[in-house]
């Protein structure tokens, strides 16, 4: 039987050989999952997200009973970070919501057209921070308070138990927070009354992110770096605007993760097809594009099989409502058509809180023949 250190090793190396584009013993198995954990474990929401340390713990138990899988995407749950992230207010369970209602974010686009000015001349953590003393004081509390878990312990209980803790780090593109901040309507109206403000802000951002990154990275050497994505998008804009607007300052970001030691993990949500070509911009063997069950898996492998690692793709529809026959059906496609080389199995985003435990065993058997 291995130790927990040995299996840690193996599902390490297997998932480092998948990114690097090598060809591992087995495709490799990453979960993001949260209120789902919970839920199996019947343990109620408001519980779950109020001791995260414990939360760890009810993730590996839960993982225990569904199968073995190489790695963790969501270490805890992480919507006491999401408000601030998000520039939203948070609903949450036990205080806002009953005790097992799932979590909620309540945006309020707090950026107004002068703000530009604001930010452009004094930064964008600057005037965000004058937001959160303000207007969002409860969701910056809530990001404290997660900021201050025991981090390194809630890393050692995933060590311990043989899984990789693949992003205990994140960030979003400058776009996507922009988009947050200002809101999505008025951000595309902005892109074409001030485009030279919105490039502006942009590239503030990007560079006060850069400097995050490198310092997170730098003090807790994460294995993957999330990067997590719906907004910047290529179906929401055109050709021009995307490669003026997104393209460079996910490259910025993308290759500052790199140069500072960690795998850029691109959690992309909604459809980037038009996009898949660009991504040979970025380092070969170093990213992982993990999509949603919008971007088309397999086209992306035809364009970036020899270049990036694909992960994914397991809807979230499937895993509540199908049964686990065609949940294992479809995830061998994917570990057949996309694998062994380059490819890791993984569900379209997230798992849902109400997905059949059946269907996650599935879906793990797939790749692993238990």
């Amino acid at each position: 039987m291995e130790s927990s250190n040995e299996l840690y090793l193996k599902h390490f190396n297997r998932l480092k050989n998948a990114i690097e584009l090598g060809t591992p013993d087995r495709v490799p198995v990453i979960l993001a999952a949260d209120s789902f954990f919970a839920r199996h474990m019947g343990v109620p929401l408001a519980d779950y997200i109020n001791d995260l340390e414990a939360a760890s713990r009810t993730n590996i138990a839960s993982i225990a009973q569904l199968g073995e899988v190489d790695g963790v995407e969501y270490l805890v749950p992480i919507i006491r970070a999401l408000g601030m992230a998000s520039m939203a207010k948070l609903k949450l369970p036990g205080r806002e919501l009953p005790a097992d209602a799932q979590w909620q974010i309540d945006e309020i686009n707090p950026m107004k057209p002068e703000d530009y000015d604001v930010i452009i001349e004094k930064g964008f953590n600057v005037w965000a921070q004058q937001i959160f003393q303000n207007e969002l004081k409860q969701s910056w509390d809530d990001f404290l308070w997660h900021r201050s878990a025991n981090w390194p312990q809630i890393t050692e209980n995933y060590i311990n138990a043989g899984i990789v803790p693949v992003s205990p780090a994140t960030t979003a593109p400058p776009f996507d927070r922009l988009s947050n901040a200002r809101g999505m309507a008025n951000l595309f109206t902005d892109m074409y009354r001030v485009p030279d403000k919105v490039e502006a802000v942009i590239k503030i951002m990007t560079e006060e992110m850069k400097e995050t990154i490198k310092t997170t990275i730098a003090q807790s050497k994460p294995f993957a770096y999330f990067i997590g994505a719906t907004r910047s998008a290529t179906e929401y804009m055109s050709k021009k605007m995307w490669e003026r607007f997104c393209l460079p300052n996910i490259k910025e970001i993308v290759e500052t993760v790199i140069n500072a030691g960690s795998y850029p993990l691109l959690h992309w949500d909604n459809n980037w097809d038009r996009s898949l070509e660009y991504l040979k911009e970025l380092p070969k063997g170093k990213c992982i594009l993990a999509t949603d069950s919008n971007t088309d898996l397999f086209k992306a492998k035809e364009i970036l099989g020899d270049h990036m690692c694909l992960m994914g793709d397991i809807p979230a529809a499937m895993l509540t409502l199908e049964t686990p026959e065609k949940v294992y059906d479809y995830s061998s496609k994917l570990v057949k058509n996309l694998g062994p080389k380059g490819f890791i199995l993984a569900v379209g985003c997230c798992v849902p809180l109400n997905a059949k435990v059946e269907n996650i065993k599935a879906m793990i058997s797939a790749a692993t023949g238990k």
